[in-house]
């Protein structure tokens, strides 16, 4: 599935219907400010959400901040929230939402964030409790959850490998396949990059007769990582797939994608960090548990999940000109993601969603909150088609 800033809904859409009906043609429910109430919906939702499954404080799932078991059910919260985020890139990417775009809207939406919870569900069981009952690094009795963490980790690989090959490269080098044979050939070909990150980048560092000597340190690797994700999406989204859509030769192409988004992920890195000497404050950065890296990931994040509400809610641009559309959009995307990070990071992440403070007000885990968030705007623009903020036009006898 090759996804960009134009597959968002227009001024006018079709719904999905069931075969031998004529399509209703489909209209924004809420005219122009339709994105905006979308994306403060979407937001609304998150919170919501979160004080009954996640919060510290509030969650029924009990994993209450200061409590023994805090980190172990934090893990896994996190663990099956990342899973499920996976099989949506599977359903949803991948498989281009096949079947579920045979059957109409909502009930194609509803039937396909099912299956995706359920990949969530048995992914992180057949790692955790399958796969770590013979490998302590997948252990779900590991001290503080670091099996669930270790599973979870996975997926920030396989974000990248299943996204890069979905819309990166649009399916390369099984376009010219026929659906559903191009789905699962490419869903192999992901998997085997995924696999060779996770053995370089993330299974020397939760094992631990090879930490020590892991090649890369996990939050340079989740740095690294999460900004060549940064760059496969704000590409797919804001600018079509520059610079390598442009070059003609497909192999070629899939090359210089692959180098762009692996070299550009390492310099994006080196930039958030330098970004964020500015903009946190000097007694958290002094302490013991602040990682530059890894908090590269959780700015990284920030920028994914407006790249993807620019891009999927708000659609197309009306600006003409091509390169400064790219420029507008990009900018608003990154100024839209250092706030978000700012507010959520000084205060909104312990004051209303209950993470517990590292000093004073200052706290929170944007990995985990954000990538909640990300997931909500997959389910409504791409599971939905958008359908949720849309309504039928009337016919005029």
């Amino acid at each position: 599935m090759t996804i960009s800033q134009d597959s968002s809904e227009s001024a006018e859409v079709t719904s999905q219907e069931p075969a031998g009906t004529e399509p209703a043609a489909r209209i924004p429910r809420f005219g122009a400010a339709t994105p905006i109430i979308v994306t403060v919906a979407i937001f609304v939702v998150a919170i919501v959400t979160w004080w009954l499954i996640g919060d510290p404080q509030w969650s029924f799932f009990g994993a209450r901040a200061g409590a023994s078991d805090y980190a172990q059910k934090s893990a896994i919260v996190g663990c099956l929230l990342f899973w499920t985020i996976f099989g949506h890139i599977f359903t949803g990417f991948t498989f281009a939402n096949w079947p579920f775009s045979k059957l109409s809207q909502p009930l194609a939406g509803v039937v396909q964030i099912i299956v995706d919870i359920l990949i969530g569900i048995v992914g992180t069981v057949v790692l955790t409790r399958g796969l770590g009952s013979w490998d302590p690094t997948f252990s779900p009795d590991a001290p503080g959850g670091a099996g669930y963490t270790a599973a979870a980790f996975i997926v920030l690989v396989g974000f990248y490998a299943y996204a890069f090959a979905a819309t990166g490269i649009g399916g390369y080098p099984f376009e010219s396949v026929a659906a559903p044979v191009s789905s699962v050939a490419q869903w192999f070909f992901a998997a085997f990059i995924t696999t060779v990150g996770v053995i370089v980048l993330v299974y020397p560092n939760f094992n631990v007769n090879l930490a020590a000597a892991a090649p890369v340190p996990l939050p340079t690797a989740a740095g690294w990582v999460y900004s060549s994700i940064v760059i496969v999406i704000v590409a797919a989204m804001q600018w079509g797939n520059w610079p390598w859509a442009g070059i003609r030769n497909k192999h070629l192409r899939a090359l210089t994608a692959f180098v762009v988004s692996l070299g550009g992920g390492y310099l994006l890195m080196l930039v958030l960090e330098g970004l964020l000497q500015l903009i946190v404050p000097s007694d958290i950065r002094g302490g013991a548990t602040f990682a530059l890296g890894l908090e590269a990931a959780e700015l990284g994040v920030c920028i994914s999940l407006w790249a993807l509400i620019v891009g999927l809610i708000f659609g197309p641009s009306k600006i003409k000109s091509v390169f400064i559309s790219r420029l507008v959009r990009t900018v608003v995307v990154l100024v839209a993601a250092v706030l978000t990070y700012m507010v959520f990071m000084q205060f909104f992440a312990t004051s209303v969603l209950h993470f517990p403070a590292t000093t004073g007000n200052y706290g929170g885990n944007p990995l985990t909150w954000m990538d909640w968030v990300i997931l909500l705007v997959l389910w409504y623009a791409v599971a939905f088609g958008g359908h949720l903020g849309t309504r039928r036009v009337r016919s005029v006898a």
